[in-house]
């Protein structure tokens, strides 16, 4: 997990209600718990007992259920299975899902600024890998403008 002022919050909250660390003390750990939960969900899914929305913008995440889709013969179109990034936040990836046939969404936070900007900030600084994949998605949206505009394969 990443350690912003919410999960700090959560940590103190945690002892002074005297219940375990919510908090996972290291990323990899977060992404099996993530992960586990993919798992059982889909499981649900399979059987026609929950829809799920997969919200993250962990790519590795989105493969993983992507990839667990198949394993389980859960098709995009189906239905059951959504996925959902911030707006502005991996958006190569929720292309790449549509474009796949995959059910994806963008949200937009709104309300008071003051509402709003603690929890875009929190976004930002937990996703701060969000400007490698920046780099990325502007490499794939320079590739597909010379295509759409010279004909030509970036």
């Amino acid at each position: 997990a990443v350690v912003s002022t919410q999960s700090t919050g959560e940590r103190l909250r945690a002892e002074n209600l005297g219940y375990e660390d919510p908090i996972y003390p290291s990323k990899s750990l977060t992404n099996s718990c993530y992960h586990n939960m993919i798992e059982v969900l889909l499981k649900q899914v399979e059987v026609k007992q929950a829809e799920v929305m997969v919200a993250s913008h962990n790519e590795f995440s989105v493969q993983y259920a992507v990839e667990r889709m198949r394993q389980y013969n859960i098709h995009p179109h189906t239905g059951g299975i959504y996925f959902g990034q911030l707006l502005g936040m991996c958006d190569q990836v929720t292309f790449l899902l549509g474009a796949g046939g995959y059910s994806s969404y963008k949200y937009v936070p709104y309300g008071p600024v003051e509402a709003v900007l603690p929890y875009l900030s929190r976004r930002a600084y937990e996703n701060k890998g969000m400007l490698q994949g920046s780099q990325k998605e502007i490499d794939l949206l320079k590739g597909e403008l010379k295509r759409r505009c010279w004909g030509m394969r970036a």
